[in-house]
């Protein structure tokens, strides 16, 4: 089975060297920003819905789209932002799994997919492993001064403009330190290259979860989660995405958000707590690739910093996942009490659905 691996970092962090040495070392390699540039050119599949979306001011002369232009628009405007991306994203996704259709799934065989949003567009849990690519902040103005010809001012403003990596990197099962010299950044890269070959070969089987199986684990503690969200509705929006992306979880909120879903989590926020959702990461993350704890640990890990900021609570909903993951493919989900009534509506029907995704 197929080991796809997210590759991210921040700008002027050394990400597409990296990309370039992954790609030598005999690994499939996509660029998604690439990608989306493709699907938004005339005749692609995006194209007339963002002309439609936001008139002929965003086109160039050539009747292209005029990145700059697109992009002084939605950045100036959440509601903007979200409705490009509702029209782009699909489209990218759909052109990314064909790519990766055209060649025959092995044991071996690693996809590394490019993309510089990948965290805050939160889409990163589509990738069995995220790799960050870091540097420190004086390193990254540095280089930005020096490849793009701009001044320290400018250069701060454009890092003040993203996530920092720092923070990027919570998401992260691997890393890749940038910072030194560029034969260091290439050791640096082959040793990840060992480590995506080796998880590629080590990778679980699936596990078949029996349907009342499935049913107890989505029934343990109490069924109302944080901010508005429930088991049930977190299984029903995965199978609705094809996956777990946290920009539409957050879009459940309640209250509302209109902040980025990274910045959603309330201070402070009480009971109940994220561990009350760790059904929902646990039976969507076996039916998508085997009992894998590090990708369901940081699965849960990043479901409840859309709601909560204390590392303990986190925390605790990663242990939890964890747990319940063990408990279920182990003989001990068998003690697991079934449900004491019947299931929420929906819930069958998306438990099902998730052997489909």
């Amino acid at each position: 089975m197929t080991l796809r691996v997210g590759l991210t970092g921040g700008i002027a962090c050394g990400k597409s060297r990296v990309l370039r040495r992954l790609a030598a070392a005999g690994f499939e390699t996509l660029d998604l920003d690439r990608i989306g540039h493709e699907v938004m050119a005339p005749g692609g599949p995006a194209y007339r819905d963002v002309v439609e979306a936001f008139g002929p001011g965003v086109l160039a002369a050539d009747g292209s789209v005029d990145r700059k232009r697109l992009g002084g628009v939605v950045f100036a405007d959440a509601a903007a932002r979200a409705r490009l991306n509702a029209i782009v994203h699909p489209r990218v996704r759909e052109e990314e799994a064909r790519r990766v259709a055209l060649q025959p799934d092995r044991p071996d065989r690693v996809v590394v997919t490019d993309a510089a949003l990948l965290v805050e567009a939160g889409i990163h849990l589509r990738f069995d492993r995220l790799v960050v690519v870091h540097c420190s902040a004086d390193e990254q103005v540095r280089r930005l001064m020096q490849r793009d010809g701009i001044d320290e001012r400018a250069a701060q403003a454009r890092l003040s403009a993203q996530m920092p990596v720092e923070e990027k990197r919570l998401f992260a099962q691997l890393v890749v330190d940038a910072s030194s010299t560029l034969e260091e950044t290439d050791r640096a890269a082959d040793g990840l290259a060992l480590e995506l070959a080796r998880l590629a070969r080590a990778r679980p089987a699936r596990v078949v979860l029996p349907l009342e199986r499935r049913l107890a684990a989505m029934a343990t503690g109490p069924q109302r989660g944080p901010r508005g969200l429930d088991r049930t509705r977190v299984v029903q929006d995965i199978v609705a995405a094809g996956g777990l992306e946290m920009e539409r979880i957050a879009r459940l909120l309640v209250p509302p958000t209109d902040r980025p879903w990274y910045r959603a989590a309330q201070p402070g926020a009480g009971e109940p707590g994220p561990e009350t959702l760790a059904g929902s990461v646990v039976v969507w993350s076996l039916a998508r690739g085997g009992p894998d704890a590090e990708f369901v640990a940081s699965a849960a890990a990043s479901l409840a910093r859309l709601t909560h900021t204390e590392p303990a609570r986190i925390a605790e909903a990663a242990l939890r996942a964890v747990a319940l993951m063990e408990a279920l493919v182990s003989d001990r989900g068998e003690a697991l009490a079934p449900p004491s009534g019947p299931p929420p509506p929906g819930l069958l029907e998306a438990l099902q659905a998730l052997d489909r995704l």
